[in-house]
């Protein structure tokens, strides 16, 4: 009895962010008669003893007795789980999950089990499968989602690193000048980049419409409708690391290690990206640090949102970038146009 929450929004480079788990009733069986009774959100986990449920608690989770017995009198929506002792369900008692009994066994005095009995030896192949199920839920299942979350962020940020090392190899000039742009005029790169933002889903939209309505059209769509989000999710990514590069070089001019001669954009990049990511580490080792995960929770979205902030402002660099080289190009001859920044000084080419 799982279910899997995903909690994390994705970014423009389309890569969703932390997936959280947590038990619930299962569907098709609400709470029934809470009136005077008693709900408890969450699981209940105990290492030793003689524990009970009481007929006016219900827990929305799973109750794990590791080395003890359990009395349910109330109701439990997940699995009752006892190792080393007895599972006994007084009359009334429900268990919406499994019931699983290692080193003991059942006593049922009138109650019901809607998933599975299993009982046996804590050596047996049901206590190895209850314990899978069970890391990966309640606060136990903290320690699986902070791993998954750095999985995540140490791929995105490889992903990042080698898409910036080709970048630098093949276009360094266009990425030096969209940095420099980030540091000159953030505010006009971020309203451009937010422009984008909320331009983006009608446009696409207009160009579906547009190709629809054409018999040549349709099947330009098959390239259309992959292309016009791998490139958006492009345009994101080298926004990224524009504003990572800016980042680099503005704390190697605050270590006193910046040499204007002798730039080295791949350091830039490398250290913007680690200032970029670093909160993103550090939400998913608090996710699973018992009692604070929901600090972990809060600095993982304060990181989501400056990474998309991040990505915003750099795309608008970017496409400043783009069109001042569509002008130099001769593209846009006796226009009068953006200066260097994309700031809105007129100037005829």
């Amino acid at each position: 009895m799982r279910n899997l929450l995903i909690t994390r929004a994705a970014l423009a480079l389309g890569l969703a962010f932390a997936p959280g788990l947590a038990a619930q009733a299962p569907a098709g069986h609400p709470h029934t008669g809470l009136e005077g009774r008693t709900l408890h959100h969450g699981d209940r986990v105990w290492f030793s003893g003689q524990r009970s449920i009481g007929a006016d608690e219900v827990i929305e989770g799973d109750v794990v007795v590791a080395n003890g017995s359990l009395t349910v009198s109330g109701e439990i929506h997940g699995d009752a789980v006892v190792g080393a002792g007895n599972l006994v369900l007084e009359r009334g008692a429900v268990v919406y999950g499994d019931a699983v009994v290692t080193g003991g066994k059942l006593v049922n005095n009138g109650g019901s089990v809607l998933g599975k009995v299993q009982e046996g030896t804590p050596r047996s192949k049901a206590a190895g499968a209850t314990q899978a199920i069970h890391m990966r839920r309640g606060w136990l299942g903290a320690l699986g989602q902070g791993w998954a979350g750095l999985v995540r962020t140490l791929s995105l940020g490889l992903v990042l690193g080698g898409l910036g090392l080709a970048l630098t190899f093949y276009g360094r000039s266009y990425l030096e000048q969209a940095s420099d742009v980030v540091r000159r005029a953030p505010l006009a790169a971020g309203g451009i980049g937010l422009a984008a933002n909320v331009l983006a889903l009608p446009a696409f939209l207009a160009g579906i419409a547009a190709l629809a309505l054409t018999i040549i059209g349709i099947p330009l769509l098959l390239v259309f409708v992959p292309l016009f989000w791998t490139v958006l999710c492009a345009l994101a990514g080298v926004g990224i690391l524009a504003v990572a590069h800016a980042l680099g070089e503005r704390t190697a001019e605050r270590s006193g290690s910046y040499e204007p001669i002798h730039r080295n954009a791949y350091s830039y990049l490398v250290t913007g990206l680690v200032v970029l990511l670093a909160p993103l580490l550090v939400s998913n080792v608090l996710v699973m640090t018992p009692f604070i995960g929901w600090v972990g929770g809060l600095v993982g979205m304060l990181a989501g949102t400056v990474l998309w902030l991040a990505a915003s402002v750099g795309a608008g660099a970017v496409l400043i970038v783009a069109v001042r080289a569509w002008r130099e190009r001769g593209y846009r001859r006796g226009w009068d146009g953006m200066d260097d920044l994309g700031t809105g000084s007129a100037h005829t080419a």
